[in-house]
């Protein structure tokens, strides 16, 4: 977690999370609850680099890589947006939790920071996929073949996925 100038806040962040956390997923066990925040923080970051990648970037190329860049990127959230939604959802009950608990400051402090984390663990996973910092229609075509063979699907990531699963089947039945 990241400090944010405030004496006490990051206690009080872990203090509100856990009082929050307790009200609003009582029926979660604390490993629940630790599996359902890792696997909404990996399906958030995992978007964020796809969609960066292959719409921001690669996307943008006239002709036939770009289109197969954003080809590719429809396919990925066709097999993949079922199980974000809900790990959004996660994110946004947790904060409204902590807003409960703790107030409208420390809500705002945790979406803040939950936001940092991820658009920070998207930036890494970018730096890897594009080494040298450059955008090329070489390194577009390697993402987007590994887009289309799936390599970036959740299903891909056994740690994450069943309860990526889980979370998207408790979401279907409300």
């Amino acid at each position: 977690m990241q400090k944010t100038g405030r004496p006490g806040v990051r206690a009080g962040l872990s203090m509100a999370l856990m009082a929050a956390i307790t009200t609003t997923a009582a029926a979660e066990s604390a490993k629940d609850t630790e599996a359902r925040n890792a696997a909404a923080g990996f399906a958030i970051t995992t978007s964020l680099t796809v969609m960066e990648s292959l719409g921001r970037q690669c996307g943008t190329y006239e002709g036939d890589a770009g289109t197969q860049a954003r080809t590719a990127l429809q396919g990925w959230q066709q097999r993949n947006n079922r199980y974000l939604e809900p790990a959004l959802q996660r994110v946004l009950m947790l904060t409204d939790a902590v807003t409960a608990t703790a107030g409208e400051a420390d809500g705002r402090a945790f979406a803040e920071t939950r936001k940092a984390e991820f658009t920070g663990a998207a930036r890494k996973a970018l730096l890897e996929m594009f080494p040298d910092g450059g955008v090329t229609k070489a390194t577009c075509g390697r993402i987007v073949a590994a887009t289309e063979e799936g390599l970036y699907d959740y299903r891909q990531h056994a740690e994450f996925f069943p309860t990526l699963q889980a979370m998207a089947q408790a979401s279907a039945k409300k």
